[in-house]
């Protein structure tokens, strides 16, 4: 939300509009009105910002006025439970006043040596509720409900001072009927003061000397200033404000000898006559300089742009306006908080339902490939239906499914007897084509003394085909041992196994030489035949 920044003065009313962050500001707008000084031209100056700028702002005011109160005292020093009640007790019998009917701010300066004995030095900043009231009420009435600040305008020149250390500065403010004078160290405001002597006692001087009219002393003071004429008039009001200022810095130095004024800004409209800045310089002995604007506007508007720059800052005499906007501010940052759990939230949901949504889909996938692959094996097996299929044909099929499982339990414990301590199998298959059997050859005819012209063997004991009593088994696995004891190792297990007639016809189909976790294994596969576990 923008910020409006609001300057009342003693003579004028000047505004600054400001997008942005404090060190990031930029002003999209500014206006200047002549101010009489009552509530109900205030009033009508602020309905014609509001006609110009909206409400859709945060308004910021400060106020120069002897209304508002600025009282430095010290107190002793204290725990910070016991410390409010002291401040309050001693600003009420510093200022004679009731604080009951004030809306007021303790600000802590720091600390000081008074007659031997350290305390805390304190300034006092206050007004009336009811002064308090009608400036809210002129900016209630047009339309205004965001207003957040309202603070003596001391406190926002000495922001638009920055950073200056904890050296001592100064800042005079000429305005139009009262020329303020406010002394700061760091970002405290030390000292405060007001003084009568302004930019139209000038005019009043040449009112009463030349006989001139205020708005012809006006125009001849913002052309001529201190020309050789008109020196001598103006020297009265003059050399009263030189004096009153050099007494006030008097007056702070004896206070803080350490940290006396070295620097003087000058501004406002009384430091814009011609050839007053210059008499000025001369008559002070601390270097004097313009207070210039951080960004380019002019500097009659820098108050209003410091208000807009600083409000979480300032003082503030509208303590509810405050709360109000440190709560609008909790809420705000809860509430994005909030926004962003929830969304985290919404879209873990969403993605956990994503996910649900994608594993059903997969579990239905699965599931329709599954019934597809039943199907398919329904339909193979479906040549027979349960109405043609012949009870004796199940129960050979049970008989076949007995004899091999009892087959491959009598084979695992014979391999388990016969198999060395370096040899490893990793899957014992049944099914597949036999070798060929080596007695069928020419060769092993010749060699049983049977002429090569003898009839075949059955077909059942020809190459690929399988014998009534027997299954095709194929075996692999590995032989761990050194490298060239791998073969001999291989060659024992194959006659482990032919020792008996239960496993014969071995026949090695592969083996290779290769490295597993670091050692020599060799890999095998070996196909024979096994006997049926009847025989």
């Amino acid at each position: 939300m923008d910020i409006l920044g609001i300057d009342i003065g003693t003579v004028s009313v000047k505004y600054v509009r400001c997008k942005g962050t404090a060190g990031n500001s930029i002003i999209t707008s500014q206006g200047d009105y002549p101010y009489k000084g009552d509530f109900e031209d205030l009033r009508l100056i602020v309905e014609d910002i509001r006609m110009k700028e909206g409400t859709d702002c945060e308004v910021a005011v400060g106020i120069s006025s002897p209304d508002i109160l600025k009282k430095s005292f010290t107190i002793p020093v204290l725990p910070k439970k016991e410390q409010r009640e002291a401040l309050n007790w001693t600003a009420a019998k510093a200022l004679s006043v009731s604080l009951d009917d004030m809306a007021y701010e303790h600000l802590m300066l720091g600390r000081v040596e008074e007659k031997g004995v350290m305390k805390d030095e304190v300034l006092f900043v206050g007004a009336q509720k009811g002064y308090i009231d009608r400036v809210r009420s002129c900016f209630d009435r047009v339309g205004f409900k965001e207003l957040v600040l309202i603070t003596d305008i001391a406190f926002a020149y000495i922001y638009a001072l920055g950073e200056i250390g904890e050296r001592s500065v100064a800042v005079i403010d000429v305005g139009g009927k009262r020329t303020g004078l406010y002394i700061a160290s760091g970002r405290r405001l030390m000292f405060a003061r007001e003084i009568l002597t302004a930019s139209e006692s000038f005019s009043d001087a040449l009112v009463s000397g030349p006989g001139l009219s205020f708005d012809e002393a006006e125009q001849i003071k913002k052309e001529r200033g201190f020309d050789e004429e008109l020196t001598e008039i103006l020297k009265i009001p003059f050399e009263r404000l030189a004096g009153e200022i050099q007494r006030t810095f008097s007056v702070y130095n004896q206070h803080y000898p350490d940290k006396a004024v070295t620097q003087v800004y000058v501004t406002g409209r009384g430091a814009k006559i011609p050839k007053f800045f210059e008499k000025l310089q001369e008559t002070l002995v601390e270097e004097v300089d313009h207070l210039d604007s951080i960004h380019t506007i002019e500097d009659k508007y820098i108050p209003s742009q410091t208000l807009s720059m600083n409000l979480d800052v300032l003082p503030n005499l509208l303590p509810e306006g405050a709360k109000r906007r440190e709560q609008t501010k909790l809420i705000r940052k809860f509430s994005m908080f909030g926004t962003v759990a929830v969304a985290a939230v919404l879209i873990l949901v969403s993605l956990g339902m994503w996910r649900s949504v994608q594993n059903v889909d997969l579990r239905l996938g699965v599931e329709q490939r599954t019934l597809e692959n039943v199907k398919k094996g329904m339909a193979a097996l479906g040549v027979k239906t349960v109405e043609t299929v012949d009870p004796g044909d199940i129960a050979f099929i049970r008989s076949e499914i007995q004899k091999k499982d009892l087959t491959f339990i009598t084979l695992l414990k014979y391999l388990s007897s016969r198999t060395p301590k370096d040899v490893y199998l990793k899957s014992i298959e049944f099914g597949g084509e036999f070798p060929p059997d080596a007695a069928a050859s020419p060769d092993a005819k010749k060699a049983a003394g049977q002429p090569p012209s003898e009839p075949a063997k059955p077909a059942a004991q020809q190459a690929g085909k399988t014998p009534d009593n027997e299954y095709s088994v194929a075996l692999k696995g590995y032989v761990f041992g050194e490298s060239d004891a791998l073969e001999l190792a291989l060659f024992n297990f194959i006659l482990a196994l032919k020792d008996s007639t239960f496993i014969r016809q071995i026949e090695i189909v592969s083996k290779e030489t290769k490295t597993l976790r670091g050692r020599q294994v060799l890999e095998f596969a070996l196909t024979a035949r096994c006997a049926k576990h009847e025989l």
